[in-house]
């Protein structure tokens, strides 16, 4: 080949290489959640999209959900979430920033609710790595470590690489919450080696906690069950309850063992859980209504009892008028009364696929 030739291939493979580059640079700008999750499972970009597939703004948005929520970025997932787009994961994300807003039951309503999924997210063989990678952050932030490290040691055994600084984060924290500082100094140095963990690592050795974890972690240990229990995976309320036994303060815990009440429509398990002087929102004035208007409890004591305000029975009775009207047909309810409880207690139908 002579020196034209030669020219002309490294102009080409220069133009090629640019191309790349471009491409590539524009892929990060458009996804830059997608790379944030790869690193966090220690993944590159082409092992990220062989596991997960090419991203689209449905899972960026998704994926940035749970970047932001294994960094205590509540206020981000809020506005993340901002943007209802009928997704499982999206749901439970959006009701786990908001428990942390003490809103998970008033905002409950306004959102897309695929039943108690949307809540606890299921953890079994026909869940995807990535759902089973976010379903311990609610368990951690309920205080339930035993289920978050579980969730966590699954996240990790399910990831593209088995491995991944977001478990070994989150097994890191679960142990130091219980006090195991032996296994949690183990996820620590591991995580030392890394140059983007290891500031965070530093700051949790046991010994050398920084000014704003200490507080992190007691706060953590005043929710920790104080009693042993067996049970099984998908057994939330019995969770839940342990839970509440142990520290009755929990108020996150209270919130969602009375919306997964609500939203299994078990309106008998929500009365024997609610307790008005611990909690209020006009979504369990709803769903008290259904319940006493069905057991011929509909008077001032009982209003006055459960803190039902004169509004919500002025627009239940709305509800009731129209419902009757119309043979319960719903046609007429959907603007006025689509995001109360009275309308999903009536017309939300499972979808089991």
């Amino acid at each position: 080949m002579g020196r034209k030739g030669w020219l002309t291939l490294f102009i080409t493979l220069a133009a090629v290489l640019a191309v790349a580059g471009a491409s590539q640079a524009a892929f990060l700008i458009r996804y830059p959640y997608f790379r944030k999750y790869a690193a966090q499972n220690g993944v590159s970009l082409v092992q990220a999209r062989k596991a997960w597939g090419h991203p689209d703004k449905i899972s960026e948005r998704v994926m940035g959900m749970a970047v932001e929520a294994s960094l205590e970025n509540w206020t981000k997932v809020s506005e993340l979430a901002s943007v209802d787009i009928k997704s499982r994961i999206a749901t439970y994300y959006y009701n786990l920033a908001n428990a942390h807003r003490d809103q998970l039951a008033d905002k409950l309503m306004e959102y897309y609710q695929p039943f108690e999924t949307g809540l606890f997210l299921p953890v079994g063989e026909k869940s995807s790595p990535f759902q089973i990678g976010c379903a311990g952050d609610v368990w951690f932030a309920l205080g339930e470590m035993t289920m978050a490290e579980r969730d966590a040691m699954l996240g990790m055994l399910f990831s593209p690489e088995h491995k991944g600084s977001r478990y070994l984060r989150r097994l890191a924290e679960t142990n130091l919450v219980t006090g195991d500082f032996e296994a949690a100094s183990k996820y620590l140095r591991m995580l030392l080696n890394s140059p983007s963990d290891r500031k965070w690592a530093e700051e949790r050795l046991p010994g050398s906690w920084s000014p704003e974890f200490r507080p992190f972690v007691e706060n953590k240990r005043k929710y920790l069950p104080r009693t042993d229990l067996v049970h099984g995976m998908d057994q939330n309320q019995l969770i839940l309850r342990v839970l509440l036994n142990s520290n009755p303060s929990n108020k996150m815990a209270l919130d969602y063992l009375l919306c997964y009440d609500l939203l299994t429509k078990d309106l008998d398990a929500f009365v024997a859980d609610y307790v008005p002087s611990l909690t209020a929102s006009h979504l369990y004035e709803e769903a008290m209504l259904i319940f006493l208007a069905s057991k011929g409890g509909m008077d001032q004591e009982n209003f006055i009892h459960y803190n039902i305000s004169p509004a919500t029975l002025e627009k239940f009775n709305r509800f009731v008028t129209i419902y009757k009207r119309d043979n319960g047909s719903g046609r007429n309810l959907t603007d006025e009364f689509g995001k109360t409880y009275w309308y999903y207690f009536y017309y939300a139908v499972k979808n089991e696929k």
